[in-house]
């Protein structure tokens, strides 16, 4: 077992050494956008190439037309170094791939501060009241039987398209409920309009959402509308119009999120029990260098059935855990949790899930 023990130090060494030049995995389609351009034109022409660039900019630093600008002038003179690949997407327009990880890497050098490519799902609960005791529900696309009988399908539908487009330009997933019977026996319309945070939070178990954006939206209110941002029970409140109200949610995020090179990454430790082979440490090692929020890790002591790790992150602890929580390969039981055991001595404990 010995001998065993010094093979995992010294592959999580040589882990830790390689790991200053692993990029994190992307979000999927984070760096893909869409530019009104076939391939001829696209490849010939500078402009389409800077808004290619722009729009991705956009999902990470946010929509700061003068800063993006700024940027491009000075640090991106030349926007095809940054494009991989395009190719003409079916609705005429153009799907450029772009390097993400080389435009971070200049955005984090001129010290600008960037959303990194863990993004949670976000949960949209939206409640219309269209008056005369019509209520209704907005649903994800294919269920919309509860919108059967409304004669503001066709504007829902809309409404929709629109917030969907807005997420899609600032690189945020949203999705919609289903409401179907299990939805439905969670949530309904009256939770939504009543603030009843706790049957949302357990509905957004079902989607695998850490955030919830709620609406109430009245016929008579179409512009300025009643919204409320649920980010680990941290309530805040808003009016806005629902395009307004996924910009708000995307500010709020980028704000949350982001960080810079001058951010001193903060660090705590991890330990994993049930580690037993090599093979064990280097599915850990390849999840927690997934994890975008972590700048690095190293293994700091290891036993017979378990390891620990020193981790350097960046953002809120609570969303480490979460990212670590919706790991495949990490697990919280009864007797093994995730904790502070104290102030001095940060630890969060998880044991390596067996398929």
């Amino acid at each position: 077992m010995r001998s065993v023990v010094k093979l995992i130090c010294y592959i999580s060494l040589l882990f830790y050494c390689l790991s200053h030049n692993v990029i994190a995995v992307e979000m999927k389609g984070l760096y893909e956008i869409q530019v009104p351009y076939d391939t001829v034109s696209f490849r010939s022409s500078k402009a389409a190439q800077k808004l290619a660039l722009s729009k991705v900019l956009v999902r990470l630093i946010g929509p700061k037309k003068g800063v993006i600008d700024n940027l491009i002038r000075d640090y991106f003179p030349d926007p095809s170094r940054f494009i991989r690949q395009f190719e003409p997407h079916q609705n005429g327009d153009l799907i450029v791939s772009m390097d993400g990880d080389a435009i971070q890497q200049i955005l984090l050098q001129t010290d600008n501060s960037v959303w990194g490519t863990e993004r949670p799902l976000t949960l949209l609960l939206i409640a219309i009241d269209e008056g005369m005791g019509e209520r209704v529900v907005l649903t994800s696309d294919g269920f919309e039987r509860e919108w059967q009988g409304s004669t503001n399908i066709e504007k829902y539908r809309v409404m929709k398209q629109k917030m969907t487009l807005i997420a899609n330009l600032r690189g945020i997933p949203i999705i919609f409920p289903k409401m179907d019977v299990q939805d439905q026996s969670i949530v309904d319309y009256s939770d939504i309009w009543g603030d009843f945070f706790k049957n949302m939070n357990i509905l957004s178990q079902r989607y695998e959402s850490t955030v919830i954006l709620t609406g109430k939206i009245r016929q008579d209110e179409l512009e300025q509308n009643s919204w409320v941002l649920n980010i680990g029970n941290e309530i805040t409140r808003f009016r806005a119009s629902p395009e307004q109200a996924i910009n708000y949610l995307a500010d709020n995020l980028l704000t949350r999120y982001s960080y810079s090179g001058r951010v001193p990454a903060k660090e705590i430790q991890l330990k994993i029990h049930g580690i037993k082979s090599i093979n064990d440490v280097g599915d850990v090692y390849l999840s927690l260098n997934n994890l975008s929020m972590i700048e690095r890790f190293i293994m700091s002591d290891v036993n017979e059935n378990s390891a620990q790790y020193l981790l350097s992150y960046n953002g809120f602890i609570d969303d480490l855990i979460a990212s670590l929580n919706n790991s495949d390969i990490f697990e919280v039981s009864d007797t093994i949790k995730y904790q502070y055991k104290s102030k001095e001595k940060r630890i969060l404990e998880y044991k390596l899930t067996r398929n």
